[in-house]
């Protein structure tokens, strides 16, 4: 057991060395990709015309015959794939529109280009309009290559590796630590996975690390400039609010799609089309949970516990609005400040569900939910069925489980089925690879994006953000992203319910 622990942590220890490796890999000068100009193509005159298009200003150049986009680019001193095309970009005809980004607008590059003059005046060709969205809200974007570049932002603290120690007393009484490396480990190493299942349907990713440590803004935008974040298919990022709105803002101003792997809330998606939303919507979890309650207690009474916080406003009036006045389900709002009456007026109430949406912070929840579950249980005939929207099992440590049992607990949660094909090949993938089993969700919420993400772009290319697709049988969770607002948001979630002490899916038909 000593042995398989120093293992454990050693293989810990291994993950974020290449972690670090990788990130200051990535900080190093790329060199400089000079297009010649090919024989027989005509040379390139850098154009004065510039529009602004989604947040970013282009040079607007009209495309003469024998000219290519390898040719334009290297006018504009720009990459190829910057270029902004209607068409596919090896096969550009004359009178055709390129746009080309203004170089030093956001500080990624030194200055910005003059235009070149020449003595002879030549006559303008019409400017083509930018390409607008009007009839839909799918922003565009620049082909895919052969490939993906993602990158990743998430607090590694790789400043404070110095800090760890491999000695054995120091493995033993590691508990005893507090390792800030470690906190999200298990999600960069669920991506890890991940990217060995892409390879094996060859698909190549480039993955690029940025350690941005705390909620800092600034930080971020540091990171977007020396990792070249902006050249990305798609930027992860997991990081506090403050940290995710300026990557988002930073995103959506180069046309880079984000990914939000953890926020739940759906404003997110509002006004940003480059926003990706992972963790599902509200709406399709009051739906989902709804549905469930029509099967488990037909005809049945629902109470919805409150303490009439701020954080629960929004879930509470999601299901004002899915319940209704007068719908299929009857429902009665509790505030728990009159948490005495609780138990007689549940007694009076035959055939009945309790919805907990109490949010008065997390040790003030943790003391409710023990208090609810104590009264809950003392209802020993026609016991009320228990339902929350966040896992206590995983919340609460000292949550007691047989409580739960009593109660037909339902709850959405990454729960690990052991009778499920899925879950247990991923667990002795992870274990063979990292030496332990995931503690966390947020293992299979990287797996299960990186894998979505990478097979839809390497698939489709850059047509994936108009249509995604569903996820496969092989996936953790579902995943289907649809437009909501401006943005993309999952729109698929799984209800769990204990039974027999372990979690299985659980019913809607």
């Amino acid at each position: 057991m000593r042995q398989q622990t120093m293992t454990k942590y050693s293989n810990r220890v291994g993950s974020l060395l290449l972690m670090c490796f990788m990130a200051v890999a990535c900080m190093m000068p790329c060199g400089t990709t000079v297009w010649a100009q090919a024989p027989g193509t005509t040379p390139v005159e850098v154009s004065g015309e510039t529009q602004l298009l989604h947040g970013r200003r282009y040079y607007v150049h009209i495309v003469k015959k024998g000219q290519t986009v390898y040719s334009i680019a290297r006018a504009y001193k720009v990459e190829s794939f910057d270029a902004v095309t209607h068409h596919d970009i090896h096969f550009l005809h004359e009178g055709d529109t390129v746009w080309l980004p203004v170089r030093g607008q956001f500080g990624d590059v030194s200055s910005t280009i003059a235009p070149t003059t020449t003595a002879t005046s030549t006559t303008q060709q019409p400017v083509a309009k930018a390409p607008t969205n009007e009839s839909t809200s799918v922003p565009s974007v620049r082909p895919t290559g052969k490939v993906l570049k993602v990158a990743l932002m998430m607090p590694l603290h790789l400043d404070q590796l110095e800090q760890i120690s491999t000695s054995k007393f120091d493995i033993e009484q590691r508990g005893k630590k507090v390792y800030r490396q470690f906190e999200f480990i298990e999600f960069y190493e669920g991506l890890l996975l991940a990217l060995d299942r892409l390879n094996s349907q060859g698909i190549s990713v480039e993955l690029n690390v940025a350690d941005v440590n705390g909620n800092n803004a600034v930080a971020v935008e540091e990171a977007f400039r020396s990792h070249n974040v902006q050249q990305s298919d798609v930027l992860i990022a997991l990081l506090l609010r403050d940290a995710f709105d300026k990557a988002a803002e930073l995103a959506q101003q180069h046309g880079v799609y984000v990914v939000n792997p953890m926020a739940t809330r759906s404003e997110l998606c509002a006004t940003n089309p480059y926003m990706v939303k992972i963790q599902p919507s509200l709406e399709s979890q009051v739906a989902l949970m709804l549905k469930n309650m029509k099967v488990e207690r037909p005809n049945g009474h629902l109470y919805i516990i409150h303490s009439g916080s701020k954080q629960e406003k929004a879930m509470l009036d999601e299901l004002k609005r899915q319940l209704g006045d007068g719908g299929e389900i009857q429902y009665t709002l509790f505030n728990w400040s009159q948490s005495a009456r609780l138990v007689n007026v549940l007694k009076a109430t035959p055939n009945c569900s309790v919805l907990s949406i109490y949010d008065q912070g997390k040790d003030e929840n943790r003391v409710y939910s023990i208090n609810l579950l104590n009264k809950l249980s003392s209802i020993k005939k026609d016991s009320p069925t228990l339902y929350s929207f966040s896992d206590w099992t995983r919340d609460y440590a000292d949550i007691d489980y047989s409580q739960l049992q009593l109660l037909n607990y339902h709850t959405y949660s990454l729960s690990w089925d052991l009778a499920n094909d899925v879950h247990v090949e991923f667990l002795k993938a992870f274990r063979s690879r990292f030496g332990t089993e995931p503690t966390s969700p947020l293992a299979a919420t990287a797996y299960d994006l990186m894998l979505y993400i990478g097979e839809g772009l390497g698939r489709e290319g850059s047509s994936f953000w108009q249509h995604p697709g569903h996820t496969q049988s092989y996936y953790i969770q579902p995943l289907q992203l649809i437009r909501r607002g401006a943005g993309l948001e999952n729109d698929k979630v799984q209800l769990y319910k204990m039974e027999e002490l372990r979690f299985i899916k659980a019913r809607y038909k």
